[in-house]
């Protein structure tokens, strides 16, 4: 049952590398318009891409940090009683389920707003606004989208270990 915990927070780790690598890529991305960009729309991608990229900077470096030192203190509270642990795995496991499904409402909402601006203003500043959301609520629906595929395993295994 450990190594399906170890499993679980290492796969967290690895995708908080990823949300890191994508807000990095974001920052880089925005400099770049700004730098390189011709038309005025790119360089007011700036703010818009360099606010999203820093938010998904700081969620990825959270993440690896949080539950790297998680991983270090699995195997200790394992030992100490396993039924406790597992217990207590469980209930954490199905404490954050609700996050998915607004996660989706969060996605739907961004999705709603930039096509709304998108289509209805005309103002290159909200357009770019716009374009930030949709990245925005597309990674935050991918990363929800395997992080919930990883919580349904690890829950699985949970339920049936304790059985």
């Amino acid at each position: 049952m450990i190594k399906n915990t170890f499993d679980w927070y290492n796969g967290e780790i690895f995708e908080g590398k990823f949300i890191l690598g994508f807000g990095l890529f974001l920052i880089a991305i925005a400099f770049l318009f700004y730098l390189y960009g011709n038309l005025p729309s790119a360089k007011v991608l700036l703010f818009p891409l360099l606010v999203i990229g820093i938010f998904f900077t700081a969620i990825g470096v959270g993440s690896i940090y949080s539950n790297s030192k998680k991983v270090a203190q699995v195997e200790l509270k394992f030992n100490e009683n396993q039924e406790q642990f597992i217990q207590t795995e469980i209930k954490r496991v199905e404490d954050f389920q609700y996050l998915y499904p607004m996660s989706i409402g969060i996605s739907l909402f961004c999705f709603a707003v930039a096509l709304g601006l998108l289509y209805f203003v005309k103002n290159i500043h909200w357009q770019a606004i716009a374009i930030a959301l949709i990245l925005f609520g597309s990674a935050f629906a991918i990363i929800d989208y395997f992080s919930k595929e990883r919580a349904t395993i690890y829950y699985e295994k949970l339920t049936h270990f304790k059985s």
